[in-house]
């Protein structure tokens, strides 16, 4: 049985990959995780260690991967393979960094949740961020997370390393899904990043100028007709990519 520990992005919670965790096959145990109020990564990812069964395969939404690959830096032997669902690559600059802490700071319930449901359109494909029901589940799962996480999470995200060279060099089995529109981790830059990996490509909707070695170390999936959001916007798709995935590895 494989086991699969997913974390989700920000203003995300265990309760967001629901969805996912339905159209799993029976066989793919799946545990979502609620990320901790942690400012500081390393921390972060030592808190997330804690509830990681080794052996386990993480799946890391934005947030959540940046999560995923300090936890295979700093718990290798913990992992047997990593997702990372749109998942940022480079670096922040301090400036952004700032501006990001400094506007998640100190923030009301009221004010947060308005942040939360701000520009959703940015983050869903067409018109996915103006359907009620979306709306309801963003509002939903901001409600959980709440300003305090949120705060210590965009302190966080800011202060995360460069990992443009870290799936070839992670030591396990790499998925990098990608949207074909995603507008906050643009699409151009994860094709990139999983090509200069030596990704293989599988699955729907594979990114182009993957090469044939689908099942390597580094593969790429890309689906279509989907933004930012993916474990909301293609649940199906996102497990069924990963399910596929999982085969390859077992041969």
């Amino acid at each position: 049985m494989t086991d699969l520990v997913l974390l989700p992005g920000l203003h995300g919670d265990a309760q967001t990959w629901a969805p996912v965790m339905r159209a799993l096959p029976d066989g793919v145990h799946a545990t979502a995780l609620d990320l901790p109020a942690v400012a500081d990564l390393d921390a972060l990812a030592d808190e997330v260690a804690g509830r990681v069964a080794p052996g386990s395969v993480v799946v890391g939404h934005s947030l959540g991967g940046v999560v995923a690959m300090h936890l295979a830096g700093r718990h290798p032997s913990l992992l047997a393979g990593l997702v990372l669902v749109t998942a940022p690559v480079g670096a922040e600059d301090p400036e952004s960094a700032k501006a990001r802490a400094d506007r998640a700071a100190g923030l009301s319930p009221e004010a947060y949740e308005e942040i939360a449901l701000d520009g959703m359109e940015a983050v869903y494909y067409g018109d996915r961020g103006h359907d009620p029901e979306v709306r309801a589940e963003r509002l939903r799962a901001a409600q959980v997370y709440g300003p305090e996480r949120f705060a210590a999470h965009s302190v966080a995200i800011g202060a995360r390393p460069d990992r443009s060279e870290f799936p070839a060099q992670a030591g396990v089995p790499v998925l990098i899904v990608g949207a074909s529109d995603d507008l906050v981790v643009p699409t151009e830059e994860q094709r990139r990043w999983a090509e200069a990996n030596g990704a293989g490509s599988s699955g729907a909707g594979a990114g182009a100028g993957a090469n044939d070695d689908a099942g390597g170390p580094v593969t790429y999936v890309e689906i279509p007709e989907t933004g930012h959001m993916l474990p909301v916007e293609a649940p199906d798709e996102l497990a069924g990519a990963i399910v596929d995935w999982l085969r390859g590895l077992s041969g």
